[in-house]
């Protein structure tokens, strides 16, 4: 998730498409750049989703948490999930679950990068930061 243009922001793109390098077998699909409603389409009917961000959380920058829904309850991304829904990741996967009853993963990690730099305008991450990229 995050926003290619905005420094650190973009780590989460980073890292997917470091991973598209990766032989990550026929059952793994990685999606990136997912805004709106069209989110619960690309999630529905996976068994297991992770989810990968920067994160404004006090830590030093490039710092890797593994979260769950309920850690993230304290947490905050830099877009609210890039959703352009408003909503924090628990709420917009509890609606997901009410668009789409069933079909929603319940099973969700997110791995969220510490970002330094979320205002200037450029498609790298800082040094710090890119240091979390694989």
């Amino acid at each position: 998730m995050g926003n290619l243009l905005c420094s650190d922001d973009g780590v989460g793109l980073h890292i997917i498409e470091a991973l598209r390098k990766e032989n990550l077998g026929a059952d793994v699909d990685l999606q990136e750049g997912l805004t709106g409603l069209d989110i619960f389409e690309k999630i529905k009917d996976f068994d297991r989703i992770i989810i990968i961000d920067a994160i404004q959380a006090g830590g030093q920058p490039g710092s890797i948490y593994k979260l769950t829904l309920e850690d993230f309850k304290d947490k905050h991304t830099l877009h609210s999930f890039s959703t352009h829904l408003n909503m924090d990741i628990p709420t917009m996967l509890k609606f997901g679950e009410k668009l789409f009853p069933g079909k929603i993963a319940r099973d969700v990690t997110i791995i969220a990068v510490e970002a330094e730099d979320i205002e200037t305008i450029s498609d790298r991450c800082t040094p710090k930061v890119k240091k979390a990229i694989p």
